[in-house]
């Protein structure tokens, strides 16, 4: 049943133009990235090249990459709870023989099947550079697994956001308020603050992977946050359905 509800979530957001303007927009910027990384590092003579492409490819493209994941996952996420409840098909859901949880991981598994196809054009463009240059594979691999993970720490975000309210909209704001305090908690000051701060930002975590460098740390932030998010959402979807909201 949650892997029904997982394709479902999947069909549904291909089916409205939502997911392939965020997937053709996504497209082309990542493509205006790579061609200019590409120019400036064909550009450089071989002695001025401090990094090598899959160190320019890592760090431009694949971090850009999750910059536009975390753009992207505020308006597919409003849909998957809000805009069910708004509509009134969650309480159809919610009759079905499932649990809670085995509909919130259907919708976690679904996002995680679009967040999938929005990552997969950096890996596809660094790859096709394979037969023409030399390329450091671990390190690339290493960038699209961090991107891919912090995907599902964005969608177990923009569930719970999802979660709290029948408003699609308010949702939407909700996720990029959450994502946003995020992305800048790393930028506090103060020594023992700032470095429990860093801890909690999930781009200070991002970096080790584009470095090449996958650290049960880092691993283990991404598996827990994402844990604690939808856990979240699980009791955001129970208070609903107490208050006869859901």
């Amino acid at each position: 049943m949650i892997l029904t509800i997982a394709r479902r979530e999947f069909q549904a957001a291909f089916l409205s133009p939502l997911a392939w303007g965020l997937l053709a927009a996504n497209q082309g910027l990542l493509a205006w990235v790579f061609l200019r990384v590409l120019e400036r590092f064909s550009g450089l003579e071989v002695a001025a090249r401090n990094t090598g492409l899959s160190a320019e490819l890592s760090l431009n493209l694949f971090g850009f990459a999750a910059v536009l994941l975390l753009l992207s996952v505020p308006p597919l996420a409003m849909r998957t709870l809000s805009g069910e409840r708004r509509e009134g098909t969650f309480e159809l859901l919610a009759a079905a023989p499932v649990s809670l949880t085995g509909i919130l991981l259907g919708k976690y598994l679904g996002m995680l099947g679009i967040l999938t196809v929005l990552a997969l054009p950096p890996p596809v463009m660094a790859l096709a550079l394979s037969g023409f240059a030399e390329l450091d594979l671990g390190r690339l691999a290493a960038a699209a697994l961090g991107v891919w993970l912090c995907g599902g720490l964005f969608a177990a975000i923009g569930l719970f956001a999802s979660s709290l309210t029948a408003q699609p909209g308010l949702a939407a704001g909700i996720a990029y308020s959450l994502l946003i305090l995020l992305s800048v908690l790393g930028d506090t000051g103060g020594e023992s603050a700032g470095t429990l701060f860093a801890w909690l930002s999930w781009n200070e975590h991002l970096f080790w992977f584009l470095l090449g460098t996958v650290r049960p740390a880092d691993l283990i932030y991404l598996a827990l946050l994402s844990t604690f998010f939808l856990a979240l959402a699980h009791r955001g979807l129970a208070n609903a359905r107490l208050d006869g909201s859901a």
